[in-house]
């Protein structure tokens, strides 16, 4: 029998004990879907609490035949997953009112969704990633349809499976033409097998079909489609999860797979990654200024931000690796908080989801304006926000590796951003509402995430080195 340390495996046990309990608990119909919710809180503070705690002591080490890796790197990740986790949970109940007594099965599907990131970021083997992969997309299939009664949703759960499966064949064929290449699917002996000095042809096509995976479940250009219908027709909260945590595990394999096991082919794959994130950054900012749906305008945002952490791939050195992880992590806590000012702004009608709807709310709702502004002016790179920080460091990498027309590329791309975030603001600020809507109420939790996404945001800007250093430490 092999030898189990289970204290490396903590954060993913707390998780998936919180997921039985919550199931067990949603069997009861005398319990309400708040219990529930605080529940869900419970073992993600205590996952994220045990996670610190390992990185703190440096409690590192593989498992299973080394299929699994936990390092500080992966440890770094789960905090990401687990602070996005925690601020979705905390926008959703309010949004959740209105949708039935009990809601067991989204919060059970947001879990086994953050333990399949966990699996993916720890991955030390490619079929533990494509397992961590399926085990987090098909939680977020079910979630992008969750509200069955609405079009829209279900619309967006069925876009989402079908273009998730043929993005999952491609990934899946890229793990068997690497095996093909290399005879292993182990990360490590990929790396060795690509030393060889006749390496096969397969290994080069694998590699390209792996980025074609990834560029799905990350949602960059020209594999974007899927991300402006499932981000509008999903519910707000889902959208707000499915544009943070999962686009950062995706990040976590790409970053581990193509910089530990095909480090000898960075040649090729840096060239492709720095088109792409070309692409990307023009793309999705060009295309986000025409939009006057609010949740498409951050649809696209989030696939030209999706570029800008391509630029720390392209990179490929410590720095590259290190601002990239640390603008996940800032895109992560920004990006919710501007799904949840979105939350915020609900009427009585329903949500707010024209950027017309937003005129006059400096004024009316000064919290939401003020809100909703600190996240749109850190998407746009302004500082003293923490978006600022981490366009600074992207960029810095960039430079370093020699990439001066992907910096200058990224800079234009970041003034034309600015047009189209700056133009909510000033909706809100200096626009006469064309009509008088009734707001609803404030949700005193999603007030409460909402402010604590402010505050890192604030925080990381003015005091970068708080989590500048963990990341540059987290660098395998």
């Amino acid at each position: 029998m092999p030898v189990i340390n289970w204290e490396l495996l903590m954060p993913e046990l707390v998780i998936a004990l919180t997921l039985l309990i919550v199931l067990v608990f949603d069997l009861f119909d005398s319990i309400s879907k708040r219990t529930l919710e605080i529940m869900t809180m419970i073992g993600i503070g205590v996952a994220l609490g045990t996670t610190i705690q390992m990185y703190r002591h440096g409690t590192t080490g593989t498992q299973f035949n080394e299929m699994l890796e936990v390092d500080n790197f992966s440890l770094f990740f789960n905090i990401i997953f687990l602070i996005s986790t925690a601020l979705v949970v905390l926008i959703s109940t309010n949004y959740l009112g209105g949708k039935g007594r009990k809601q067991g099965p989204y919060y059970l599907l947001i879990l086994l969704a953050t333990l399949g990131m966990m699996l993916m970021a720890a991955g030390n083997e490619l079929i533990i990633v494509f397992l961590g992969l399926e085990l987090m997309s098909l939680s977020l299939y079910v979630l992008a349809g969750y509200f069955r009664e609405s079009p829209a949703s279900s619309e967006a759960g069925m876009k989402y499976l079908l273009l998730g499966a043929f993005a999952s064949a491609f990934f899946l064929y890229g793990i068997a033409l690497i095996y093909g290449g290399a005879g292993t699917t182990s990360v490590p002996a990929i790396a060795e097998a690509v030393t060889s000095p006749n390496k096969s042809p397969l290994l080069l096509a694998g590699m390209f079909l792996l980025i074609v995976g990834f560029g799905f479940k990350v949602a960059i250009v020209p594999f974007h489609q899927w991300a402006p219908d499932v981000y509008e027709g999903a519910p707000t909260t889902i959208a707000a999860f499915i544009s943070a945590g999962p686009k950062a595990a995706g990040f976590a394999a790409f970053l581990r797979i193509f910089m530990e096991a095909l480090p000898n082919l960075q040649v090729e794959w840096s060239g492709v990654l720095i088109v792409l994130a070309m692409l990307t950054m023009t793309v999705g900012n060009v295309i986000a200024i025409a939009q006057t749906n609010i949740k498409r305008m951050l649809a696209y945002s989030s696939v030209a931000h999706a570029g800008y952490v391509l630029i720390g791939l392209a990179a490929a050195n410590d720095g590259g690796i290190s601002s990239a992880m640390l603008y996940l992590l800032i895109y992560c806590v920004m990006n919710i908080g501007a799904f949840g000012a979105v939350i915020l702004a609900k009427t009585a009608d329903g949500e707010s989801l024209m950027i017309s709807d937003y005129a006059g709310l400096g004024l009316r709702k000064p919290l939401l304006a003020m809100l909703m502004s600190v996240m749109l002016l850190s998407l746009a790179g302004f500082p003293p926000t923490a978006g600022f920080i981490g366009k600074f460091y992207i960029f810095k990498s960039a430079v370093q590796a020699g990439h001066i027309w992907l910096v200058i590329i990224g800079a234009i791309n970041t003034a034309i951003a600015a047009f189209y975030y700056l133009r909510v603001v000033v909706t809100m600020y200096m626009r006469e509402p064309e009509e008088e809507l009734e707001f609803s109420p404030y949700s005193s939790t999603l007030v409460i995430g909402l402010i604590i996404a402010a505050i890192g945001v604030l925080l990381i800007g003015i005091l970068p080195s708080l989590m500048l250093g963990p990341a540059q430490n987290s660098v395998f």
